[in-house]
C-alpha cells in the first residue's frame, strides 16, 4: 500500500516533467530562430589600436588596484582600458570599469555613446524610440546582473537592444519572437531560477524522484508478483499433480502455475462443484490439501477452523504450486426442504421479492451470502408477469398472453435475509423478459415469479454462506452490488447489524440503470438513518428529474473511497453483481494492491439470473 501511493504520486510529478519537455520541445522546434537585426560588424568596441602616447599599465594598476585583467580596446575609434575588477564563470556576472588609454581617466558612457554604439553595430531599419538605464532586476535578462542601457526600437517585432553600461559590449538582442523563446527555453530546462545552466536543483531534484519512481515501481512489481497478483508469462511453468478422486483414483494431471486449482481440475475433466464461478463465495469446491497449505480469507469465512488444521480448502482459492497430493472431496447428498410461497411482490420494475415459509420440523439452518437451488420441471409456463403493476408497466416490452415451453432445469439463488429464527427465505429474483418472439423469457425467474401465494415447492436447503470471523471487529466491510445482487449483500448487512448488533464500519456502493430499480433501497436508507456505522451510496447510470443522488458508474464512487482510504488491509470486499461489472471492479481493487484474497466475488452466470 505504501509503495503504491508513493509511486503514483512520483508518477504524477515526472509524467508531468515529461509532457513539459515534450510540449517545450516540440514548439522550440516550430519557433523562428531568426536573427531579428541585421549586424555590421561582430564588436564595435574591437579593432586595430595604436599604442603611442598611451599610459602605462601601472599607471592603469594605481587608478584601478583591484584590477584582475586588463585589456586593451578602441571604443568608438578611442584607444581604451577593458579592466576586470570582479571575476565571476559567467559573462554576465562579471564587474568592468574603462579607462582612458591616453588620458587615465575613467569612461562613465552616455546615452549619446550607447546610440553611437549601436548604429555603428547594427544596420537599423527602424528609428530609436526609447533609451534609457536600467539598473538589475531586467525583465528580458533575468540572469543580468549589470546595469545595462535599453534601447527600444519602433519596429514591429518590438525589438530590445541591451548595451552594459561598464563596457558598451552588447548584453543581448531581444524581440515578440525571442521573448516567446525564451519563456520555452526556461520551462524545458527548468531554469526557474535563471542560473543559465544544467546544473541547478531543480534538475537535481527531478533526477532523485526519477531514480525514487523506478525504485518503487520496481517493489510494488516484486510484491505483485509474490502475492501472483500479476505473472510474467516467461515465468509460466507447467508441473504434475496427483490427484485422488472421490472413488480414491489416482490421476496425473498438468497444471500451469498460474492458474487456480479449480480451474486446473475443470481443464482436466474432473468432477467438482462449483456454483459461484470461482469466487470463494458458495463454499462448494472442498478439496483436501496438505494442511500447511496458505489459508484465504474466503476460506476461512466458508470452513470451520477444525477442517482448515485438517487441510481441507477452497479449489478456488489455490494455485497450483502445491506439496503432496489433491483429495477431491465427496459431496454431501444434498438436502431437500418443503416450503411454502408467503408474498409475491414487485419492488422494482423487473425484480420480485419471493418470501418462503419452511414447512420443516426440524430448525433450518443457513449462513448470510447462502444460496439455494430450485427445480424447474419440464412443462410451459407463463411468458408474462401476470401481477405486473400499472407503475411498472411502461419499463416492460409489450407481450401477449401466452406460454412458453421449457425443459427441466435448476436455478440458484441467493438468500436475502438473515436466519432469525424464522424459517422464512427471501429471495430478489429478476424477471428477465424475452427479447424478440422468437426467444423464450427466463425459465426459472418467470416460473417462480408467477407462482401464487400458498404454493409449497421442493428446493435444496440453502449451502455456502459466509462464517464470520472472530477478528471481524478489527475489519471493516465494503460491499459493492449491482441490480439483483443486492441480495446475498442484503442478507449480510442483515445479519451484522440486526443479527449481531456489530459496529464496525460498512459501506455499501449500490449500482443500477435507473433510481426506481434499486432494490430494497428504502430499506437500506432506513438503516443508514438508524445505524451511524452503515453508509449507502446508490448510483444510476441513468438518472431522472427526481435523482438527486450520484450518477455514473458504481466504479467512480468506489474509485473515490479506495483511493482517499489508508487502511486498505483493514477491509474485506465483498462483491456481487453482473460479471462485467464485477470484473472492473475486481480490476480496479487490484490496482490499489487489495489482496485478491480480500475479494469475494459472486458474479452471475445464466444458470442463476434467468
Amino acid at each position: 500500500m505504501f509503495w503504491r501511493i508513493i509511486h503514483k504520486y512520483l508518477a504524477l510529478i515526472v509524467f508531468s516533467q515529461l509532457m513539459v519537455w515534450l510540449a517545450t520541445g516540440f514548439l522550440l522546434g516550430q519557433a523562428e530562430h531568426s536573427k531579428p537585426l541585421s549586424r555590421i560588424a561582430s564588436d564595435a568596441i574591437a579593432g586595430s589600436v595604436l599604442t603611442q602616447n598611451l599610459i602605462s599599465v601601472e599607471n592603469v594598476l594605481i587608478r584601478s588596484p583591484n584590477a584582475l585583467s586588463i585589456e586593451l580596446l578602441s571604443l568608438l575609434g578611442n584607444p581604451t582600458y577593458k579592466v576586470m575588477t570582479h571575476y565571476a564563470r559567467h559573462a554576465h556576472e562579471r564587474e568592468y570599469e574603462l579607462i582612458d588609454a591616453i588620458k587615465g581617466n575613467k569612461i562613465e558612457l552616455t546615452a549619446n555613446d550607447i546610440r553611437d554604439l549601436v548604429n555603428n553595430q547594427f544596420r537599423l531599419t527602424s528609428p530609436i524610440q526609447d533609451l534609457r538605464r536600467v539598473d538589475p532586476p531586467i525583465e528580458h535578462l533575468p540572469r543580468e546582473r549589470q546595469s545595462v542601457w535599453h534601447v527600444r526600437l519602433s519596429d514591429r517585432e518590438t525589438t530590445h537592444i541591451y548595451v552594459r553600461a561598464s563596457t558598451g559590449e552588447l548584453a543581448g538582442v531581444v524581440d515578440s519572437n525571442r521573448e516567446w523563446t525564451n519563456l520555452l527555453m526556461l520551462l524545458h530546462f527548468m531554469d526557474y531560477q535563471n542560473t543559465g545552466s544544467f546544473n541547478h536543483w531543480w534538475i537535481k531534484a527531478l533526477a532523485l524522484l526519477t531514480v525514487l519512481l523506478s525504485i518503487s515501481g520496481i517493489t510494488w512489481l516484486v510484491s505483485l508478483v509474490k502475492n501472483k497478483q500479476v505473472f510474467i508469462g516467461w515465468w509460466y511453468r507447467k508441473q504434475d499433480l496427483v490427484v485422488r478422486d472421490q472413488q480414491g483414483y489416482l490421476q496425473n494431471v498438468v497444471a500451469k502455475d498460474n492458474e487456480s486449482l479449480l480451474d486446473c481440475l475443470q481443464h482436466n475433466a474432473l468432477s467438482i462443484e462449483s456454483v459461484c464461478g470461482g469466487g470463494g463465495t458458495c463454499g462448494q469446491c472442498i478439496v483436501r490439501l496438505d494442511p500447511s497449505a496458505a489459508i484465504s480469507v474466503a476460506e476461512r469465512y466458508r470452513l470451520s477452523q477444525d477442517r482448515l488444521l485438517s487441510g481441507y480448502r477452497l479449489a478456488c482459492q489455490q494455485n497450483t504450486d502445491l506439496k503432496g497430493n489433491v483429495q477431491l472431496v465427496e459431496s454431501p447428498n444434498p438436502k431437500t426442504v418443503s416450503c411454502e410461497l408467503l408474498s409475491n411482490t414487485f419492488i422494482t420494475p423487473f425484480i420480485k421479492e419471493l418470501r418462503f415459509k419452511y414447512q420443516g420440523s426440524v430448525p433450518l439452518d443457513f449462513k448470510p451470502g447462502s444460496f439455494v437451488q430450485f427445480t424447474i420441471k419440464e412443462g410451459q409456463s407463463l411468458a408474462f408477469p401476470k401481477d405486473l403493476p400499472r407503475r411498472y408497466q411502461p419499463y416492460w416490452p409489450r407481450f401477449e398472453s401466452a406460454t412458453f415451453s421449457h425443459p427441466n432445469t435448476v436455478r440458484h439463488y441467493s438468500v436475502a435475509n438473515r436466519n432469525d429464527g424464522s424459517g422464512v427465505l427471501t429471495f430478489n429474483i429478476k424477471m428477465q423478459p424475452a427479447q424478440s418472439n422468437n426467444q423464450r423469457p427466463g425459465i426459472g425467474s418467470f416460473h417462480l415469479g408467477n407462482l401464487s401465494i400458498g404454493t409449497v415447492v421442493d428446493i435444496v436447503a440453502p449451502r455456502g454462506g459466509v462464517n464470520l470471523l472472530d477478528d471481524l471487529g478489527v475489519r471493516e466491510i465494503v460491499l459493492v452490488g449491482g441490480g439483483s445482487g443486492i441480495a446475498p449483500l442484503k442478507a449480510l448487512i442483515d445479519e451484522l447489524i440486526f443479527g449481531l448488533h456489530s459496529t464496525l464500519p460498512i459501506t455499501l456502493f449500490y449500482g443500477a440503470k435507473h433510481p426506481v430499480e434499486l432494490a430494497n433501497h428504502c430499506w437500506l436508507k432506513a438503516v443508514e438513518t438508524q445505524h451511524s456505522n452503515f453508509s449507502y451510496q446508490p448510483i444510476v447510470s441513468n438518472a431522472s428529474s427526481v435523482w438527486y443522488g450520484q450518477v455514473g458508474r458504481v466504479q467512480t464512487p468506489l474509485n473515490a473511497f479506495v483511493s482517499a482510504h489508508r487502511s486498505l488491509h483493514r477491509c474485506l470486499f465483498f462483491l456481487c453483481g453482473p460479471p462485467a461489472m464485477m470484473n472492473d471492479v475486481t480490476q480496479l481493487l487490484l490496482r490499489y494492491s487489495v489482496n485478491e484474497n480480500a475479494i469475494q466475488i459472486d458474479s452471475f452466470s445464466p444458470f442463476t439470473t434467468t
